[in-house]
């Protein structure tokens, strides 16, 4: 049985190879055709008529890519380590298992206790993209292609390549400014539009060196403008798009359907590494005006309100009877800046600040940072269900100066003269609050000025766990829609601010929590 078994499969064998040679040596030579006397493809394009409109609109892309690759560069950025590596063995043995028999006699009385050390210059390179916009040799690009690198070196579209120096970086923005070195004639320089009136919708070109491939171009539109990720940067307001943008991107040129510079390439959102659909570029109106200051002054000068700051939601505005969620609500002020100053307090809505409408928190602190320190605006709030209008006149921003303010400081009090320990309150808020006494004080770091109630246990099918109420939060004021905001010092106080309330009222809480205040909506449940 077993050698039919492998006769069967022997000439098998044999049949397909004798059939596949047939194949490939079936066409003989002699029937093959004589070199030009066939004819490939149809005689006539397909008969299909392009609207007038199409027509004019085919070669607008073309067009746009010819004007905008010439201004966009490749950035090569290197960052050089010198990286030491020690010979754990050299201590035994000197400069050589000899030494101590056949070297000087000042080296036999003194030998090396140390290892012997070898040094090694490490370079990593960065690729990533620019936009000439200065016939100087000025290139904008991101502080994260460059910010870091200890050389740059620029490649244009018409393949010269430039050495170049940092002129000055902006680490909050993402938003960095390069020179070319040496002969910088015929610069071709991009022109610089308006991104305030981009709308969603629009056409969009994204021109850059994704993955290294220089003088790359994707099409797409705005997605949205005005964007906030929480990501890298701390002052947001990117353009969204969906025109393919990947790594080597960065810093390069999103521009309108005109040929208009209006972005700067910075960012994507991925969870593989390349392209889903999600970009973010900086607004060139943004990046412009940080672009000026560190050619001109060397650094970014940011207006400084002096507040602390949070959005609205649909809790806050039914407890505060406000018209709209549209506008900024004061988290805390800070004692002596700008704001308290203007006699604005915790708890107001802005609505506007120097005649510019504020829907969000990032819309205002960008706003803010815009605006020059030491001038004085408008600030538009409700306070209290009623507008009024105070005037600001804005500091500088300091990062040092703000992290002080923030940790605080003040005598230590006693420990609580109320009931102390976990005292129970209403069900309807879903939490449980106790006295801060000094081991609290000790535990969170509150200073002695810190007054309030402790959450001490949070239900977390709750509707207050919903909204982020967490264990050791200190809960200072409170206020019920149709009531006046009262200031919580204890326990009792914070009993009584809660009597008669009713279900579905809704409810608002002044929070302090690791150095940060801020408003809490929700209903009682």
């Amino acid at each position: 049985m077993k050698v039919r078994r492998s006769v069967a499969t022997v000439l098998a064998v044999l049949a397909a190879s004798a059939f596949v040679f047939t194949c490939k040596f079936s066409f003989a030579d002699e029937k093959r055709p004589k070199q030009g006397t066939l004819e490939f493809g149809a005689a006539n394009k397909p008969d299909i008529k392009l609207s007038p409109q199409f027509e004019s609109f085919r070669t607008v892309f073309a067009d746009v890519a010819a004007a905008v690759i010439p201004t966009v560069v490749s950035v090569t950025s290197t960052k050089i380590d010198t990286v030491v590596y020690s010979d754990p063995f050299s201590q035994f043995f000197w400069n050589g298992p000899f030494e101590e028999f056949f070297g000087t006699p000042q080296r036999r009385q003194q030998p090396e206790k140390t290892p012997r050390e070898r040094q090694e210059e490490r370079r990593m390179n960065g690729f990533g993209s620019g936009v000439i916009v200065s016939k100087d040799g000025y290139v904008l690009t991101n502080y994260h292609v460059v910010g870091e690198a200890d050389e740059i070196v620029v490649e244009t579209a018409d393949e010269r390549e430039f050495e170049a120096e940092i002129v000055g970086v902006d680490s909050l923005s993402d938003v960095a400014v390069i020179k070319l070195k040496g002969s910088v004639k015929d610069l071709p320089v991009a022109y610089l539009g308006d991104s305030d009136a981009l709308k969603p919708g629009d056409w969009v070109m994204a021109v850059g060196n994704p993955f290294n491939l220089s003088s790359t171009v994707t099409t797409g539109i705005v997605s949205a403008v005005g964007r906030y990720t929480g990501g890298i940067t701390t002052y947001q307001n990117f353009i969204q798009t969906d025109a393919a943008i990947n790594p080597g991107n960065s810093g390069g040129a999103l521009v309108n359907i005109e040929g208009e510079l209006i972005g700067i390439n910075t960012m994507i959102y991925t969870r593989s590494g390349g392209y889903m659909g999600i970009g973010f570029a900086i607004p060139i109106t943004m990046a412009k005006n940080i672009m000026e200051q560190l050619i001109y002054r060397g650094e970014v000068e940011r207006g400084w309100l002096g507040v602390q700051i949070g959005d609205i939601d649909q809790s806050m505005k039914e407890a505060m009877g406000l018209k709209s969620k549209k506008g900024v609500l004061i988290n805390d002020v800070f004692k002596g800046q700008p704001a308290d100053k203007a006699g604005l307090k915790a708890g107001d809505v802005v609505l506007s600040i120097d005649g510019v409408r504020t829907g969000n928190a990032n819309e205002l602190k960008n706003t803010v940072a815009s605006i020059m320190p030491g001038k004085k605006v408008p600030v538009e709030i409700v306070r209290d269900g009623k507008e009024k209008t105070l005037q600001v006149v804005l500091d500088r921003r300091e990062e040092d100066a703000i992290a002080k303010m923030k940790n605080g400081g003040g005598e230590e009090e006693s420990a609580g003269a109320d009931e102390g320990g976990k005292v129970d309150v209403p069900e309807k808020v879903g939490f449980k609050v106790g006295t801060i006494t000094a081991e609290i004080r000790k535990q969170l770091n509150l200073d002695g000025g810190v007054k309030g109630v402790v959450v001490l246990e949070v239900d977390p099918s709750s509707l207050a766990a919903r909204k982020g109420v967490r264990k050791y939060d200190i809960v200072q004021k409170v206020k019920i829609k149709g009531r006046e905001e009262v200031s919580v010092a204890s326990v009792k106080d914070f009993r009584k601010a809660l009597q008669s309330a009713k279900s579905g009222s809704p409810l608002m809480m002044y929070i302090q929590r690791e150095g940060n205040s801020f408003y809490v909506a929700f209903k009682i449940e």
